[in-house]
């Protein structure tokens, strides 16, 4: 993901806080901690990629809740395996255990960043969300372009993971001027 995508999901999750911000240093019992969350931001701890998630899933990660945020109808067509479908305006009222690791994910991102603020307003300690969303479940997992100069057990520990979930690997394709050729695939990124 590119710095300026990380900066512009940053920003977007401080702006979404500014409405329930009062005096931004006031130290009041059981309040937010704002720093903390805009450091959760800034060193990336907001977030995981779509080929970390697909490692939780595959090896059972205790405690492991993926919650797409999507509407129900683009849920039923296209989901990441294992996730359940609570969208946006029914987080407030949904339980999460102590202990639970909630991922996050929308179309592109933006709304599971949106909901991993509201998240933490919540209280809910440890929640993430995937920054490119489902795209990156795409282009990461089911159909990833691993490098030839990527180390062996690597590329190979990535290959199988895709297929583990039905994926297509490719390695290493090279189009004129030495860039990687984009990955054929069946998703087509439309928004959050």
């Amino acid at each position: 993901m590119s710095a300026t995508r990380r900066m512009g999901l940053g920003a977007l999750a401080l702006g979404l806080l500014a409405p329930f911000v009062g005096e931004p240093r006031r130290a009041v019992s059981g309040a937010l901690d704002f720093d903390a969350i805009a450091r959760a931001i800034d060193d990336g701890a907001d977030h995981v990629s779509a080929r970390q998630l697909a490692s939780w899933i595959r090896a059972r990660k205790p405690g492991l809740r993926v919650l797409d945020v999507r509407d129900a109808k683009a849920f039923a067509e296209d989901a990441i395996p294992t996730a359940e479908n609570l969208t946006i305006d029914r987080l407030v009222g949904a339980v999460f255990k102590p202990g639970e690791t909630v991922v996050l994910y929308s179309q592109e991102g933006a709304h599971a960043g949106q909901a991993w603020v509201l998240l933490k307003a919540l209280g809910v300690a440890d929640a993430v969300f995937v920054p490119g969303g489902l795209a990156d479940w795409w282009e990461e997992v089911m159909s990833p372009v691993l490098p030839a100069d990527m180390p062996v057990a690597e590329r190979e520990t990535a290959a199988d993971l895709s297929r583990y979930f039905g994926g297509f690997p490719q390695v290493g394709l090279v189009v004129s001027g030495g860039a990687p050729a984009p990955a054929p695939t069946p998703y087509r990124r439309r928004g959050c």
